[in-house]
């Protein structure tokens, strides 16, 4: 057992804020550090990937994030096998828990990977047990792994929420349309839905990277409709759903961000599972702290 290793292929960490979020993995001697004991060369990249996707959601990751803030975390290094064998398609690594002290916010944020029961797959909470990623109210998804990218979350800019979810998840119309194209510019967007929803002012639908369509140029559609699955198609690297709104302005349009537009459910730990869930907080902050 090193300094590192608290368990067979789970480790934690601990490291300031020295300049941007993401330079701050890729300078530190703890993080190279970690990356030569599992022998992962991508493990400052993927650290800062999978950690950011908590903080989006409370974070702005170019404004909010200084130097003195504090990252810890802990972390597994998933198996090859696991990884072919499990149907949430983990990445190479999986974030277990992590804290986020912030010197703007004056406060720490948290996240802690839990399953309670009737979810499919497991979803990080806080510290209150509230899921820490929002849920649209008439959501196209209703089960998703996880949500990898918001509304210009990153650069070059993101135009939409993707929803990393199983080829062949359904996709439901969050309001009745009309569609107005499929599949256009196929090598990048895959199969693909733009519609004309009923709403006022015009809203404009795009779906992009879908396995199925189940309508077609020219269809309309009502609300709750299993329009679409889930796919892998054009420019994308893992299963996922592209989801996109824009709102017309004259001659052209804006692209409007869904979680404003849709506004969001609140999703909580049920009762009888908060036990189980107050027991794993403990053991993560345990591990956190002795990072």
């Amino acid at each position: 057992m090193d300094k590192f290793s608290l368990i067979e292929g789970v480790y934690s960490f601990s490291v300031p804020v020295t300049a941007s979020f993401f330079n701050t993995f890729g300078s530190s001697s703890e993080i190279a550090a970690l990356a030569e004991k599992t022998g992962n060369k991508r493990l400052a990249k993927l650290l800062s990937a999978h950690i950011a996707r908590n903080l989006v959601f409370s974070l702005d990751m170019r404004r909010d994030v200084y130097p003195g803030d504090e990252i810890s975390a802990v972390f597994r290094i998933v198996p090859e096998h696991e990884r072919k064998e499990r149907k949430d398609m983990p990445d190479e690594i999986e974030i277990l828990a992590m804290r986020y002290k912030s010197v703007r916010l004056k406060k720490e944020l948290f996240a802690y990977r839990f399953k309670p029961s009737g979810y499919k797959f497991q979803t990080f909470f806080d510290e209150k047990g509230i899921a820490v990623e929002k849920m649209l109210k008439n959501s196209p998804v209703k089960e998703w792994i996880q949500i990898t990218a918001l509304l210009n979350d990153r650069r070059p800019r993101h135009d939409g929420i993707d929803y990393k979810a199983p080829v062949g998840t359904p996709v439901y119309a969050p309001w009745s349309g009309k569609v107005l194209r499929t599949n256009w510019n196929r090598k990048y967007n895959g199969l693909s839905i733009e519609a004309e929803i009923n709403t006022n002012p015009k809203v404009y639908m795009i779906l992009l990277h879908l396995d199925k369509l189940h309508i077609k140029n020219g269809d309309t559609f009502k609300a709750g409709d299993h329009i679409a699955d889930v796919g892998n198609t054009g420019r994308s690297f893992a299963p996922h759903l592209h989801y996109q709104l824009q709102r017309e302005r004259g001659r052209t349009r804006k692209i409007i961000d869904p979680i404003k537009f849709h506004g969001i459910v609140e999703r909580s730990i049920p009762e009888s599972d908060k036990p189980a869930f107050e027991s794993l907080k403990k053991e993560m902050n345990a591990l956190m702290d002795k990072s």
